[in-house]
C-alpha cells in the first residue's frame, strides 16, 4: 500500500510540475518558468524537512500517544509508523507474559535449574538451584560457579566437555540446617553458547536407602541368632542319636524358644509394616472403652509378671475413644510389658488412665505406666522409637523382646493423632505415656447406645 502511495505521489508531483510548467510559459516566458520551478522546488524541499524533522524527534520517543501527523504520503509514512508500533507493543506484551510465565514455571519446578555461558559463568538461575547450590540469586548471577564452589570433583564435573549429558553426585553443607544435603548434579548441552545444569536434592532417598540396608542387616541379624541355635542344635541331634531324653527334650525346648522368638518378630515386622504404610486404617477405626482395653492389657502383665512385681493401677472409668483396638492393644501392651520385663523383682509398676485438657483446652487420654527400673540415659531416648534399636542388646534378646515394640507403639498411637513421651532418670526409673484424643460427649452416648 505504501508503495501505490508512493507511486501517486511521484504522479503528483510530476502533473504539478508540468502545470506549473505550462502555466508559467504561457504568462511570462522561460524566465518566468524558471522562477516558478525554483519556488515550488523551495516548498517541496522545505516541506520535506519539516516533515522529516517531525520524524526524527519521534523516533528519539518512539511512543504511540505521539505520533507526529502529516500530509500526503508523510500521512501514510506516520500511519504505518503508528500501526508497526502498535503491533510491537503487543509483541512485547506478550513476549513479557510468556517470560513470566516461564518464570513461573521454572519456580516451580521441583529441580533446581540453571544456564552457565560458555565461559562458565551464571547466565540465568532459578530459585531452588540457589538454594541447593548455596547461593544468592542476585548476587551471584554472573558469577563463575566454579569459584563458588569449593570442590575439586565439581570442578572436574564443569571442565569435562560438554558433549553429552553426565552427572555427579555432590555432598555440601545445608545452611539452614547446617545438616549434609546430597544434591545430583546434571550437566547437558543446551546450545552452542551455554550449558544446562539440573540439580536434585536426594538426600531423602539417600536416607532411605541407608535406612533400608541398615533394616535389612538387623533383621538379618535378629534372625541368624535363632536360626543359629536351631541348626545348631539339629545338628547336635542329627549327629548324636544315642542322647540321654532328659538332654534331648531340653535341646527341643530351647529350639522351640527360638522358633516362638522368630515368630514373635515376624509377627512384629508385619504389624511395624502395616502401621507404617497405614493400611485400611481409617476403615477398621469404631468407638472403643479404653478402660476396659487397659484392665485387659493389666491382667495379662500381671500374668507375665508371675507376682514378681507390685503394680499400682489407678483406671478411669468409661474413657472411651475411636480407633483400631489391636492397634491401641499392641502399642499399650508393648509399654506395659516391657515395664514387666526391665523392671527387677520386687519393683513397682504404676499404671494410670486418666482424661485432662491439653494446652490448647481439647479434651485428651493419657496411658501412663511408670517402673522403678534402671532408668534409661538421655542419649538413648531419642532413639528408643527406631527399629531394633536397643539400650543394652544382650539384656533385651534374654527378656524375649523384638527391638520393635517402641516402634510399633509410636506408629500405632501416630495412626489414632497421638503421640508418645519418654521420661526417665537413670537409677530411678522410667515413664511412657502415651496421649491420645478424647471422643466428645456426643460420639460417647451414641456408642453407648449401640448393642454389642
Amino acid at each position: 500500500m505504501l508503495l501505490s502511495e508512493l507511486r501517486h505521489h511521484l504522479y503528483l508531483i510530476l502533473a504539478t510540475m508540468i502545470v506549473v510548467v505550462v502555466a508559467s510559459l504561457l504568462a511570462g516566458g522561460l524566465q518566468f518558468m524558471l522562477i516558478s520551478l525554483c519556488c515550488l522546488f523551495f516548498l517541496w524541499l522545505a516541506g520535506y524537512w519539516y516533515h522529516l524533522f517531525k520524524l526524527v524527534r519521534w523516533l528519539e520517543r518512539p511512543k504511540l500517544r505521539n505520533v507526529p501527523q502529516g500530509i500526503g504520503i508523510w500521512n501514510n509514512i506516520f500511519n504505518t509508523l503508528m500501526l508497526q508500533a502498535r503491533s510491537r507493543k503487543k509483541r512485547k506484551q506478550k513476549l513479557g507474559v510468556a517470560l513470566l510465565r516461564f518464570n513461573r514455571i521454572a519456580e516451580t519446578i521441583p529441580e533446581g535449574v540453571l544456564i552457565l555461558g560458555q565461559d562458565g559463568h551464571i547466565q540465568w538461575l532459578n530459585h531452588l538451584a540457589a538454594i541447593h547450590l548455596n547461593l544468592v540469586a542476585e548476587q551471584d548471577n554472573n558469577s563463575m560457579l566454579a569459584d563458588l564452589i569449593e570442590n575439586s570433583d565439581f570442578r572436574r564435573f564443569l571442565d569435562e566437555p560438554a558433549t553429552e549429558s553426565v552427572n555427579i553426585k555432590l555432598t555440601l553443607e545445608n545452611m539452614n540446617s547446617g545438616l549434609p544435603r546430597v544434591l545430583n548434579i546434571i550437566r547437558t548441552p543446551f546450545d552452542e553458547q551455554a550449558t544446562l545444569i539440573i540439580t536434585q536434592d536426594i538426600t531423602a532417598a539417600e536416607q532411605l536407602n541407608a535406612t533400608r540396608t541398615a533394616f535389612v542387616a538387623n533383621v538379618s541379624h535378629e534372625l541368624r541368632t535363632p536360626l543359629t541355635v536351631i541348626n545348631g542344635f539339629l545338628e547336635t541331634l542329627t549327629d548324636m542319636p544315642d542322647l540321654p531324653q532328659e538332654q534331648r527334650q531340653s535341646f527341643i525346648a530351647l529350639m522351640s524358644k527360638e522358633g516362638i522368638r522368630m515368630n514373635h518378630l515376624l509377627a512384629d515386622l508385619l504389624t511395624l509394616s502395616r502401621l507404617e504404610n497405614q493400611i485400611t486404617a481409617s476403615l477398621r477405626k469404631q468407638s472403643l472403652c479404653l478402660s476396659t482395653l487397659v484392665e485387659q492389657v493389666v491382667y495379662e502383665a500381671e500374668i507375665l509378671s508371675e507376682n514378681k512385681h507390685h503394680f499400682i493401677c489407678e483406671i478411669a472409668a468409661d474413657i472411651w475413644i475411636e480407633g483400631i483396638q489391636q492397634d491401641l492393644y499392641n502399642a499399650f501392651s508393648n509399654l506395659l510389658f516391657n515395664a514387666v520385663r526391665y523392671t527387677p523383682q520386687c519393683g513397682t509398676i504404676t499404671i494410670r488412665l486418666y482424661s485432662e485438657q491439653d494446652e490448647n483446652n481439647y479434651q485428651q487420654t493419657v496411658f501412663q505406666v511408670s517402673d522403678t527400673g534402671p532408668g534409661i540415659a538421655a542419649e538413648h531416648i531419642p532413639h528408643l522409637t527406631e527399629r531394633f534399636y536397643r539400650v543394652d542388646s544382650g539384656r533385651s534378646r534374654e527378656s524375649g523382646g523384638t527391638g520393635l515394640g517402641l516402634a510399633i507403639a509410636k506408629h500405632a498411637l501416630a495412626e489414632h493423632g497421638g503421640k508418645l513421651q519418654i521420661e526417665s532418670i537413670t537409677g530411678k526409673g522410667s515413664t511412657f505415656s502415651a496421649i491420645l484424643p478424647q471422643m466428645n460427649n456426643s460420639k460417647v452416648l451414641d456408642s453407648s447406645r449401640t448393642p454389642a
